[in-house]
């Protein structure tokens, strides 16, 4: 079956924390299908006010989800997104500055930008786990 020919079952499989230096910055509720087994996933950041319902969102098949991070030395921002290697990436960081990266096999962001520092998260990979996006822990040497 085609994952678009499925007629979704969907529930709740866990979550992704996304922390800055151990304080939580923001959770990727994480949803599957119960016969397809596609994941679907709903953000929500710390001081954002809820929505009213949780968004399905989809992602194309040959895709896999990820969290992508956004650190400063003051904040991580994050929001979950479609990715796969050579996908060109846009992100606005808070500052309003805008990068476009590009995957790469391994899941890392092409070209690497210093300060804001970006990283992909592949959510499958993390699911009911910690994420540690701190300027401080992705900065430490050794």
């Amino acid at each position: 079956m085609a994952l678009e020919d499925c007629q979704h079952e969907i529930v709740f499989m866990g979550m992704v924390n996304v922390n800055r230096d151990n304080y939580l910055q923001g959770v990727v509720d994480v949803w599957t299908c119960r016969k397809c087994k596609r994941l679907f996933c709903d953000d929500k950041r710390y001081g954002e006010p809820l929505k009213p319902s949780v968004g399905f969102e989809s992602i194309p098949d040959d895709e896999d989800w990820a969290v992508l991070t956004c650190t400063t030395q003051r904040d991580v921002f994050m929001n979950s997104l479609g990715v796969k290697a050579g996908k060109k990436v846009t992100h606005a960081c808070r500052s309003g500055e805008v990068h476009e990266f590009v995957v790469g096999a391994d899941y890392s962001l092409e070209p690497r930008v210093a300060n804001p520092i970006h990283k992909v998260y592949l959510v499958k990979d993390n699911v009911n786990k910690n994420i540690e996006a701190g300027y401080y822990k992705m900065t430490m040497k050794g």
